[in-house]
C-alpha cells in the first residue's frame, strides 16, 4: 500500500487553508507538491509570509524537529510566521488524504518574532484561527517600538554623562561630519544630538559584535569584554582587529573613532548602559530585521529639520515598496540571481536607508516567492550579496546616517563578509560649496575644494573600508525611491539651513546656477524635494519606476506644479495613497505634515520616444485613502496585499465602495481614476481629497457640472464657471505686509484682520482695522506703494487659510472695500449686481461649494489648509451671470435672511440650522433634489471633525 511522505500532507494542508480562504498558495506547489519533495512549503497570509514545517508522529522526536524548523526559517528571514505541524500516523495509510486531513485532528504550534505558542491540539479551522490570532498579534505588537524604549534609556544616560563636555562633544562631531549650527539655540539641540547619535552608533557595534561572537570565534561576546579593566579601551582595540582582520569596517571604524574621543574621565556607570541595551536587543533579533537602529536614529537627530530630512516610518517604507516591487509588476526573473544582479534600486536621499531595507525585503520576498514557486533551493547567503553587493545603492550627506545604511544591510546576513556596499557619503557645503546629491546634476563628475586643491572624490563604504573615490554617477535605475528633503526657498529661506549663512548663500547661487544650465523641471519654493524628483528621473531607465514619499502639497500646490508637469509628460502615475487617519497623516517620523505616497513608471524616453511599457500608459491610477494608517510592517504588509486583490472601482463608471480590511477592521477605501483624466487636471488632489469614495465620486460629477448623489444614477445640471470669469483677487500676504502697517486710528485704508472663529461666525462682517501707508520698506523687503494695492480692496473675501476643525465661514461680505491678511480680497466684474454679489457668497458656503473648495486645497497638516491664488482662480463655482432673475433674487433674499445668523464649526455642520438653510435654498433655487446626504457624509471626514472613520 502507498504510503504517503511528510511534504504531501504540507501541501494538503496548504490547499484546505487556501480552500478556507485564508491564504494564498503557489500554484506549483499544488501542481508539483504532491509528486517530489518540496524543499519548502512557504504561503501568504494577510501578506506575511508562513512557512509550513510539518512532521509525522511517528518519526523520532517529530514535535522537536518541527518546531525547531520553524524557528530557523524565522531566524534566516524566510517566514515572517513558522508553523509547526506534527500529523497522526494514521494519515500515511488514508484512501484519500485531503480528506482525512480535513478530518483531522492534529498538533499545532505557531511561530512569530514577537511569541512563540507551544502545540495545541486542533484542526485545520484550529489552524486557521491560530493564524488570524498570531498575526493580530504582530500587528498590534511593535517590537521595533519595544526596542526602541530599552534602547532610548541606555543612550540617554550615555549622553547626559557627555553633554557637559564641550571638548568630547566637538570631537564626535567632527568624527560623525555634523554640522554646527550658527545660532545658540540650534548649538544646543546640536550638542544633544550630536550625544545621541554617537552613543547609537556605539551600540550598533556593540550588538554587531555580540551577533558576529555567535559564528565567529575571533570574536570576543560581550561579556569577556566586561571583564576587563579599561572596558572602554579594550572595546577600541577589539574593534580595530575586527576592522584589520575580519573586514567589518562600516560597522566598526566610526565606532571606534567614536571611543577613542571620549574623555579618559568617562562615566563607567552610563557607558555601561549601552552595553546593556546593546545586549537586551540581541535578545530580540527580530526588531534588528526591521531597522530598529534607523527608527531611533530618526528620533535623536534634532539637526533634522536643518537638513529637511523628516526619515520614513518603517510601515509607510513597507508599505510603498511592497507596493512599487510587487512581483507581477515587473518583467522580472525575481529566481534568477544572474538576473537579479543587474536589477538597480538607488535612494539619492537614503538616511538610514529605511526605504533601502523596504525595497531590499521587497525584493527577497519576490526571490523567496517565485524560488518556492519552482520548486528551487533557497539561497539566502547569495542573494543578500547580491542585494547589497550589485542592486542596492544609496547617497546621504551625514556620514552617520550611510554609517547605519551599511550596518542595517550588513545585519542582514552578518556572517557573510561583503566586498563592496554602493553606499556613498557625499560633501556638502565647505570651500566648494557642494550639494550633495544635487551634484549628480553635472555632466561630469562633481568637483570640491580641499586642502590640497580641487579634487573629485567622496566616501564609499565598502567591506573593508571607506575609500575616496571618484565620486560616480548613479547607474541607470530600475526603481528610484526617495523621501527627499523638504526645505523650500521661502518661509525664512531654509534652503540649506545648516549652512552658515554666507556659504549657504553661497550654495544658494550655485544651485541656481545648475538648474538654469540644465534646465531642470524643478521650482526651489516647492523645495529642495522637487529638485531630488528631476534628478531621480534623470537617472532612470525608460519602463522603471520612481517612488516617492513628498508632501501632499505635490498633488495641488502651485509650487509643485512643475514637478507634476514631468510627470504628466513622462510618466504613467499608477498608485497615490495619503493618510485620512485625524491621528496620523504623516508617512514620515518627527513631523505632523500631511504626505502622500507615489509610485509613477516611466513611459517616455529623455528623447521624448515611448518605450515599450507606453502601451499600458492610458491605465489607470489607483488613489488609496487610508482610514487607519498602519502602525507596524505587519501591517502596512497586509494593507498592500489587500490592495492587490482589490480591483477598485472607477470614479466615473463604477458604482459602489472598495473598502480595504486588515482582519476585521476597515482601513481604508481605494478609487480609480484614468490617467487621461488626472494627467488633464491641473491639481490632482480629487483622488485623494476625501477618506469616502462617495464624496470623491460626487465632487467628481458636481466639478463637470453634475450633481450625482450617491445611490441615485440621474444627474442634474448645474452651470458653474471659473472664478476668474466673475473677478479679480487681490494681493497676497506678503504684498500687503510691503505696503502697509496696523494702525490704531482710522485711515482711508480699512482692513479685515484675522479668522478668529469665535469673532467671524456669520457671513456679513465689518471693518476690524485700519492702514497706513509705510513710509519706507521694510528691513530686507521691497516698498509696494498703496496706489498699487489699495485697487484691489474688495467687499467680497474668500478664505486665504482654513482650519477647518474650528472655522465656520469660507467666505463673507462687508458693507466697503478692504484689505485682509488671511483673507483673499475679491471684486467682482462691473456686470454683476449687489445681488449677484450675495449669491456668490451663499453658494461658496453651501455644501456644494464646499466640497469644491476642498477638492482644490493645498494641505499643509491635515485640517490646516490654504488656497492659492492661481487654485482660486480656477475654481468651479456657480455661474451668477447665467441665473435667472428670479433665482438671484430668492438667494440674494436667504442671504439677508441668514447673513447675520451665526454658523456652527464645520465639524457640526450636519445639524447646524442655517448651513441647513442655505443648502435648502441653493436646491430649491436651481431645482436640484435635497443633497443633504452630502453635508452629513463632509461632518464627519476625519480632516473636517478630527475623528477616525471606524
Amino acid at each position: 500500500m502507498l504510503r504517503y511522505r511528510e511534504e504531501v500532507f504540507n501541501v494538503y494542508l496548504a490547499e484546505l487553508l487556501r480552500d478556507r480562504g485564508v491564504v494564498s498558495v503557489p500554484e506549483s506547489i499544488t501542481r508539483q507538491g504532491r509528486g517530489r519533495s518540496m524543499p519548502d512549503i512557504v504561503v501568504e497570509f494577510s501578506g506575511l509570509r508562513v512557512m509550513l514545517e510539518g512532521k509525522v508522529g511517528d518519526v523520532q522526536q517529530a514535535h522537536t524537529k518541527a518546531l525547531d524548523a520553524a524557528r530557523n526559517r524565522l531566524e534566516q528571514g524566510i517566514a515572517q510566521i513558522g508553523v509547526a505541524v506534527v500529523y497522526p500516523a494514521s494519515l500515511r495509510d488514508a484512501s484519500d488524504v485531503k480528506t482525512a486531513l480535513a478530518q483531522s485532528d492534529f498538533d499545532i504550534a505557531v511561530v512569530t518574532e514577537s511569541q512563540e505558542v507551544g502545540y495545541f491540539k486542533g484542526n485545520v479551522d484550529y489552524l486557521k484561527s491560530a493564524l488570524t490570532l498570531a498575526f493580530e498579534h504582530l500587528v498590534e505588537e511593535d517590537v521595533v517600538a519595544q526596542a526602541a524604549a530599552a534602547l532610548d534609556a541606555g543612550i540617554n544616560n550615555f549622553s547626559n554623562s557627555v553633554i557637559g563636555r564641550p571638548g568630547v562633544i566637538q570631537r564626535l562631531a567632527e568624527t560623525l561630519d555634523l554640522i554646527v549650527p550658527t545660532n545658540a539655540r540650534d548649538k544646543a539641540k546640536h550638542i544633544v544630538s550630536t550625544a545621541h547619535i554617537s552613543g547609537l552608533v556605539i551600540t550598533n557595534a556593540m550588538v554587531f559584535q555580540e551577533i558576529l561572537a555567535e559564528s565567529n570565534a575571533q570574536v570576543w561576546p560581550l561579556h569577556k569584554v566586561e571583564s576587563e579593566d579599561d572596558v572602554i579601551g579594550t572595546f577600541a582595540k577589539h574593534w580595530q582587529t575586527i576592522v584589520e582582520n575580519i573586514n567589518y569596517y562600516p560597522i566598526f571604524h566610526i565606532a571606534r573613532e567614536l571611543l577613542v574621543n571620549l574623555a579618559s574621565g568617562q562615566d563607567l556607570d552610563a557607558f555601561q548602559a549601552l552595553i546593556d541595551a546593546a545586549r537586551a536587543i540581541v535578545r530580540n533579533k527580530a526588531a534588528l530585521r526591521h531597522d530598529l537602529m534607523g527608527r531611533v536614529y530618526h528620533r535623536l537627530l534634532a539637526d533634522a529639520k536643518y537638513l529637511g530630512t523628516y526619515y520614513t516610518s518603517i510601515p509607510a517604507a513597507t508599505l510603498l515598496l511592497r507596493l512599487a516591487l510587487h512581483a507581477d509588476d515587473w518583467e522580472t526573473d525575481w529566481y534568477n540571481l544572474e538576473a537579479l544582479k543587474s536589477f538597480r534600486v538607488a535612494d539619492l536621499a537614503c538616511g538610514t536607508g529605511t526605504l533601502l531595507m523596504a525595497a531590499a525585503d521587497a525584493l527577497a520576498n519576490n526571490y523567496i516567492s517565485e524560488t518556492v514557486a519552482a520548486g528551487s533551493e533557497i539561497e539566502l547567503g547569495e542573494l543578500h550579496k547580491v542585494l547589497v553587493e550589485s542592486v542596492i545603492h544609496g547617497y546621504d550627506v551625514l556620514a552617520s546616517a550611510i554609517h547605519l545604511t551599511a550596518s542595517t544591510l550588513a545585519m542582514r546576513a552578518p556572517e557573510l563578509a561583503f566586498e563592496k556596499m554602493n553606499l556613498i557619503s557625499l560633501p556638502l557645503g565647505g570651500p566648494g560649496h557642494s550639494l550633495g546629491s544635487i551634484e549628480f546634476l553635472r555632466e561630469a563628475q562633481f568637483m570640491f575644494t580641499d586642502i590640497f586643491g580641487a579634487v573629485s572624490q567622496g566616501k564609499r563604504v565598502t567591506g573593508s573600508g571607506a575609500e575616496t573615490v571618484e565620486v560616480p554617477r548613479p547607474p541607470k535605475l530600475d526603481l528610484c525611491v526617495m523621501n527627499p528633503p523638504f526645505t523650500r526657498s521661502v518661509g525664512g529661506n531654509l534652503l540649506f539651513g545648516s549652512s552658515p549663512p554666507a556659504e549657504r548663500q553661497a550654495m544658494q547661487r550655485e544651485l541656481q546656477k545648475l538648474l538654469r544650465a540644465h534646465n531642470v523641471s524643478a521650482s526651489t519654493t516647492a523645495g529642495l524635494g522637487a529638485i531630488f524628483v528631476a534628478i531621480g528621473d534623470e537617472y532612470l531607465k525608460p519602463g522603471g519606476r520612481i517612488a516617492l514619499v513628498l508632501p501632499k502639497a505635490l498633488i495641488s500646490g502651485v509650487a509643485w506644479g512643475k514637478t507634476r508637469d514631468l510627470l504628466k509628460q513622462k510618466y504613467q502615475v499608477e498608485i497615490l495613497i495619503v493618510s485620512q487617519d485625524s491621528a496620523q497623516w504623516n508617512f514620515s517620523e518627527s513631523t505632523s505634515l500631511s504626505e502622500v505616497l507615489l509610485i509613477a513608471r516611466k513611459v517616455k524616453t529623455e528623447q521624448g520616444k515611448a518605450c515599450q511599457s507606453e502601451a499600458a500608459a492610458d491605465g489607470r491610477v489607483v488613489a488609496l485613502n487610508l482610514w487607519r494608517n498602519p502602525q507596524t510592517a505587519f501591517e502596512a504588509l497586509a494593507v498592500a496585499q489587500a490592495l492587490h486583490r482589490q480591483n477598485p472601482s472607477d470614479v466615473a463608471t463604477g458604482q459602489g465602495t472598495t473598502s480595504l480590511k486588515v482582519g476585521e477592521q476597515k482601513v481604508g477605501e481605494a478609487v480609480a481614476f484614468t490617467w487621461e483624466d488626472l494627467r488633464n487636471r491641473e491639481s490632482w488632489m480629487l483622488p485623494c481629497a476625501f477618506a469616502q469614495t462617495d464624496l470623491i465620486r460626487a465632487v467628481y460629477h458636481l466639478l463637470q457640472g453634475n450633481l450625482k448623489l450617491p445611490g441615485y444614477g440621474q444627474t442634474t445640471d448645474i452651470a458653474l464657471t471659473p472664478l476668474e470669469n466673475l473677478g479679480e483677487l487681490g494681493f497676497d500676504r506678503r504684498d500687503i505686509y510691503d505696503g502697509f502697517e496696523l494702525v490704531a486710528e482710522k485711515t482711508a485704508y480699512a482692513a479685515f484682520w484675522g479668522h478668529d472663529t469665535e469673532a467671524v461666525q456669520t457671513l456679513a462682517q465689518s471693518v476690524t482695522h485700519y492702514l497706513a501707508a509705510l513710509a519706507q520698506a521694510k528691513p530686507g523687503r521691497p516698498l509696494r506703494k498703496p496706489e498699487q494695492l489699495w485697487p484691489r480692496a474688495g467687499r467680497l473675501l474668500l478664505a486665504e487659510r482654513l482650519g477647518l476643525n474650528t472655522q465656520r465661514v469660507v467666505a463673507i461680505r462687508l458693507p466697503q472695500p478692504v484689505l485682509a491678511n488671511v483673507w483673499w480680497s475679491f471684486t467682482p466684474k462691473r456686470e454683476i449686481s449687489e445681488a449677484a454679489e450675495k449669491v456668490l457668497i451663499i453658494w461658496l458656503n453651501s455644501t456644494l461649494g464646499l466640497l469644491i473648495l476642498l477638492a482644490n486645497r493645498d494641505e499643509t497638516h491635515g485640517p490646516w489648509i490654504d488656497f492659492k491664488k492661481p487654485s482660486l482662480y480656477a475654481l468651479p463655482v456657480l455661474d451668477v451671470l447665467r441665473l435667472a432673475p428670479t433665482q438671484t433674487a430668492s438667494l440674494a433674499a436667504v442671504y439677508d435672511e441668514l447673513c447675520n445668523a451665526p454658523l456652527q464649526p464645520f465639524p457640526v455642520m450636519a445639524s447646524d440650522a442655517v448651513r441647513a438653510q442655505i443648502d435648502a435654498a441653493i436646491a430649491q433655487a436651481l431645482d436640484l433634489p435635497d443633497f443633504s446626504v452630502l453635508r452629513e457624509l463632509l461632518a464627519q471626514e476625519p480632516v473636517v471633525c478630527l475623528r477616525q472613520l471606524s
